[in-house]
């Protein structure tokens, strides 16, 4: 082979080494940000890419936030039952 060959594939390696050795650090980076409520790295832009070409995966994201944001009935200034031992008790059964 020629040396510029023998470059390409040194740098093709080398670039395969530190993505290899990087990959835990930016696995950990990327599930920190999820954790934390950031979402992942490319979830932006595969939420719009859903809105365009997958509508149902969009109407099925948004019922699922639904579900994690229903709110708590407020109390009212007159509901005496609701503090039990110090503290407000809020029941969303009824």
């Amino acid at each position: 082979m020629d040396p510029v060959a023998w470059l390409v594939v040194g740098i093709l390696l080398a670039a395969t080494i530190i993505a290899v050795a990087c990959a835990p650090r930016l696995k950990r980076d990327n599930l920190r940000r999820q954790l934390e409520g950031g979402g992942g790295t490319l979830g932006g832009i595969g939420a719009g890419f859903d809105v365009v070409w997958r509508p149902s995966a969009e109407e099925a994201r948004e019922q699922w936030q639904a579900q994690l944001e229903v709110p708590a009935p407020a109390p009212t200034p007159g509901d005496r039952g609701l503090v039990r031992e110090g503290r407000i008790v809020i029941d969303v059964s009824g």
